[in-house]
C-alpha cells in the first residue's frame, strides 16, 4: 500500500513540472520585460543638434562703405548705417529643442544697436518671437549673450526638426564722427562676427556650434 502511495506522489510530480515551468517561465518573462522597460525609461534623450550660419543681409558683397569728408576726413556716416548680421539656427535632427543660446562677439568698433527674432517653420512661414522672451548679457562691449530660455512659452511649441530660430543683430559704427584713423586711408579694415550657438532639451545640451561672417569696408570721400 504504501509502495503505491509513493508511486502516485511520482506521477503527481511528473505530471505537475511541466505546470510549473510554464508559470515560472511566464513570471521570469514579465519580470525580464519591466526590467527593460525601466531601463528604456532611464536612457537619457537624444542630444539636440544644430547647425548655424552667419551672414551679413543688407550689404553689397559684403562690404561696408565709410563715407569720409575729404577735407576734415571726418567719418560722416555707413552705408548701410546699420549693418544686418544674420544669424540662422537650424534644428537638424528629430529631437526637439527648447532652449538657445546665443554667444557673439561683434567686430571691434562697432556696437550692438538692435536684436529682432523670428521663427521659421519648415514650411518657411515666419513668425516674429517678442523681445520678451529672449534675454540680452553683455560680456563685454563686444561680447553678448542672447537667450531664449524657454521656447515653448515663446511659441506654444518647441523648435522640431528642420525649424530655425533667426537671430538678427542690427550694429553701428563707433567711430562716425570721429577723424579716419590714418591707417586705414590706405588699407580700410575688415571685420569680422564670431558667433557660438548651443541648444537644449531640458538638461539635454547639443555639441556648440560655430559660425562667421566676415564684411570689408570701403572708403568713400566726399
Amino acid at each position: 500500500m504504501k509502495r503505491k502511495t509513493r508511486w502516485s506522489k511520482r506521477v503527481l510530480i511528473l505530471l505537475l513540472l511541466p505546470l510549473f515551468t510554464i508559470v515560472f517561465a511566464t513570471i521570469a518573462y514579465a519580470v525580464w520585460q519591466n526590467y527593460i522597460t525601466f531601463n528604456k525609461n532611464l536612457t537619457p534623450a537624444q542630444k539636440p543638434t544644430i547647425a548655424v550660419t552667419c551672414t551679413m543681409l543688407n550689404t553689397y558683397e559684403n562690404s561696408v562703405t565709410l563715407v569720409v569728408d575729404s577735407t576734415t576726413k571726418i567719418i560722416e556716416t555707413t552705408e548701410p548705417t546699420f549693418p544686418l548680421i544674420h544669424t540662422n539656427v537650424t534644428n537638424t535632427g528629430k529631437t526637439p529643442i527648447d532652449k538657445i543660446t546665443l554667444n557673439d562677439t561683434i567686430p571691434n568698433n562697432w556696437t550692438l544697436r538692435d536684436v529682432h527674432m523670428q521663427l521659421v517653420q519648415a514650411d518657411q512661414t515666419h513668425i516674429e518671437i517678442n523681445t520678451t522672451y529672449f534675454t540680452i548679457e553683455y560680456i563685454s562691449e563686444n561680447n553678448i549673450i542672447i537667450t531664449t530660455p524657454n521656447i515653448k512659452n515663446a511659441l506654444g511649441k518647441d523648435l522640431n526638426q528642420n525649424e530655425s530660430i533667426i537671430i538678427s543683430l542690427y550694429i553701428e559704427y563707433n567711430l562716425v564722427g570721429q577723424p579716419l584713423p590714418t591707417q586705414h586711408e590706405t588699407n580700410p579694415p575688415s571685420y569680422t562676427n564670431t558667433v557660438t550657438a548651443t541648444a537644449w532639451i531640458e538638461n539635454q545640451q547639443s555639441e556648440p556650434t560655430n559660425a562667421t561672417a566676415t564684411f570689408a569696408s570701403y572708403i568713400y570721400w566726399i
